[in-house]
């Protein structure tokens, strides 16, 4: 197999448009992005006693959490021809395996990212990250992976085996897609249309209105989901501060929740469509990454974070060059970090008050930022 087509922004649109190009169709990420349904919103506090203390999970992309319904409706719009593979069973995942790589063209699988070992992630975090990643090739035993880096990475058969399996929904997902014709005016329409219908919803889960609501739960003391409730004593309080911010700034994003990638697909749909006004939608989502930005340098300000902002920051590009012995070192410190500041969390309650009233402001900003960004898009859609 060819890996001169590697790495990327997002998981899913990276891996999809890397195989793709491998095969001669190339399309920018963002153009994929657009066509896939463009942006998601939503969070969830997950409590889960066998944690022990809460852990967020943030989304940015559209249906995020349907992610192979959304590779379907990308490959549908693009007119691509798909297989897609499931099952239950280690001997029948080694078999679609095996008949993926025989065939010779890069391809598409569902894996638990913890399991996957360069990521160097912590124990506690297996089965909870699900995620894409290409397969390009095999060495020997080895597996070569492209998952966002600048090369590609190496994993054994057995760990890759294990990392398909540890998530059990994803029933060993394997998909295989061959470029077809695709109609870029009517896909860039549909995928416009899509989006403004799923972020531009009233849903408090699922759509723009979950901001609002988030940022209200941000302050209540009365709901038991509130912040002030749900970490009154600090316990995964710094965890989930610091999963906000790497979830916007570094991990599978383009440094404000896919917002710049986006922006690049409107100016780029400007051009392909002969629609100039699309290039003032294309502005207004570029302007979202200041409040995004903002708001996660509030959830994780540099002081008392300095340290685990610049660990973050070595941590993503150490992993993109694949420095695994430069990485380890990161990786532990950051674990460490967490365990003591579980311990000694570093705000007395009044401080964790003003830092909660800060975030809500800043995402308050956010709400409001997008939702006028929709509106300009709204207004000059070509799918209205």
């Amino acid at each position: 197999m060819t890996t001169s087509f590697i790495g990327g922004v997002h998981p899913n649109t990276a891996s999809i448009r890397n195989v793709l190009a491998v095969q001669g169709a190339v399309f920018s990420e963002a153009l994929l992005l657009g066509i896939g349904g463009g942006l998601g919103a939503g969070y969830i506090l997950w409590e889960f006693k066998s944690h022990g203390s809460p852990n967020i999970v943030m989304w940015f992309r559209n249906r995020a959490h349907y992610a192979a319904e959304r590779m379907r409706t990308l490959c549908e719009r693009l007119g691509a021809a798909y297989t897609e593979q499931e099952t239950s069973g280690a001997k029948g995942a080694a078999a679609h395996l095996q008949a993926a790589l025989e065939a010779g063209q890069p391809f598409i699988t569902w894996v638990d990212k913890a399991h996957l070992p360069y990521q160097q992630l912590p124990e506690a975090l297996k089965a909870y990250i699900s995620t894409v990643v290409g397969v390009h090739g095999q060495r020997g035993d080895e597996l070569l992976i492209d998952d966002l880096g600048d090369q590609l990475y190496s994993i054994s058969s057995a760990d890759f085996a294990a990392a398909r399996g540890r998530i059990s929904s994803d029933k060993n997902r394997l998909l295989r897609v061959t470029p077809g014709t695709t109609d870029l005016p009517s896909a860039i329409r549909a995928g416009i249309a899509d989006h403004i219908e799923h972020v531009g919803g009233d849903s408090d889960s699922f759509a723009l209105p979950v901001y609002k609501k988030w940022a209200k739960m941000l302050t209540d003391t009365k709901n038991k989901k509130g912040w002030p409730t749900v970490f009154a004593n600090r316990k995964g309080l710094y965890g989930t501060l610091a999963s906000v911010y790497q979830g916007i700034t570094f991990d599978g994003s383009d440094g404000a929740g896919l917002r710049l990638l986006y922006a690049d697909f409107l100016d780029e749909a400007a051009g392909l469509l002969g629609q100039n006004d699309l290039k003032d939608a294309a502005a207004a989502y570029r302007a979202l990454a200041a409040p995004w930005q903002a708001f996660a340098d509030a959830a994780l300000p540099a002081k008392p974070f300095a340290e685990t902002r610049d660990l973050l920051k070595q941590k993503y590009a150490l992993l993109r060059r694949n420095q695994q012995d430069k990485l380890r070192p990161v990786a532990e410190r950051l674990e460490t970090l967490e365990r003591e500041m579980n311990d000694a969390f570093p705000l007395d309650d009044a401080a964790v008050q003003a830092h909660f009233s800060a975030m809500q402001s800043a995402l308050q900003t956010v709400y409001e930022a997008e939702v006028a960004a929709l509106t300009t898009l709204k207004a000059v859609s070509p799918a209205r």
